[in-house]
């Protein structure tokens, strides 16, 4: 009897060791911005992000305004503005104006307007110049209004974000979905980006503090980022339930000395 009562002790300890084992995930897979080991630490980054060209399917507000009050008054009737001005968010969505197959918005007054293919700073110089034929001291808003982004996967709240600024970075997008979760790959991050009539697909490694520098480093409306779990994850829990799992054994070695005895 006693030397079954051992036997049970070693299989119960073989069982504990490796749900422990397996439930771990070492530090080196979860940190971010990791150094190359036995470099100096860097903390100075020079990355510029590349300017979006529009492209068909993109939602553009544009609100054109001058110092001529009966010409400022239909202009602002165009772009949804307030009687003193004012533009309300869920007012640009309303008045935005798509840019169809063949690169163009059909503006109010001024007809087609070539955007596709263009910087937002282009379209603001070519409003301008149809502008100051007609009115004197134009003024010209443009915003791009269906900056959206897709993160899946291994984060904590996975779902599409709309961003309300030009500019937002990988991180502040993973931080959007509440960031990445324990049993995440973040040496492989997967990033979708549209480019005309294709989708390019790029692996990223979060680890590295060579993202900072990378062209992708700074997100584009219609971006998928899709965060792939570990292979451990099958065996692992998101917390361990080390109290279930002791209550359980000391249940077990209970009744194996009650036999025992």
């Amino acid at each position: 009897m006693n030397t079954i009562f051992t036997w049970f002790k070693s299989i119960i300890f073989m069982i504990l060791s490796g749900l422990i084992l397996f439930s771990c995930v070492p530090q080196r897979k979860i940190k971010y911005l990791q150094e190359p080991e036995g470099a100096a630490p860097k903390t100075v980054f020079d990355n510029q992000p590349l300017k979006y060209r529009l492209q068909p399917g993109d939602y553009l507000y544009i609100r054109l305004f001058t110092m001529d009050q009966d010409a400022n008054k239909i202009f602002s009737d165009m772009s949804g503005g307030s009687a003193n001005g004012a533009v309300y968010e869920q007012t640009i969505y309303l008045y935005s104006y798509p840019i169809n197959d063949s690169g163009y918005i059909n503006l109010p007054l001024l007809g087609k307007i070539k955007a596709g293919g263009l910087y937002i700073t282009d379209v603001e110089k070519e409003l301008l110049d149809l502008m100051s034929k007609d009115v004197n001291a134009p003024g010209v808003i443009v915003k791009l209004v269906n900056f959206k982004l897709t993160v899946l996967g291994e984060v904590k709240n996975p779902g599409d974000y709309t961003v309300n600024q030009d500019r937002v970075t990988i991180f502040q997008a993973i931080s959007m979905a509440g960031d990445l979760t324990t049993y995440s790959n973040r040496n492989t991050v997967r990033l979708l980006r549209r480019d005309g009539g294709k989708t390019n697909i790029v692996t990223l490694d979060l680890t590295k503090k060579d993202i900072l520098t990378s062209d992708y480093y700074y997100m584009r409306p219609g971006d998928v980022l899709y965060v792939e779990p570990l292979k451990s994850k099958q065996y692992a829990f998101e917390a361990f339930p080390y109290a279930l799992i002791l209550s359980s054994l000391s249940t077990i070695m209970a009744l194996l000395t009650f036999f025992k005895i």
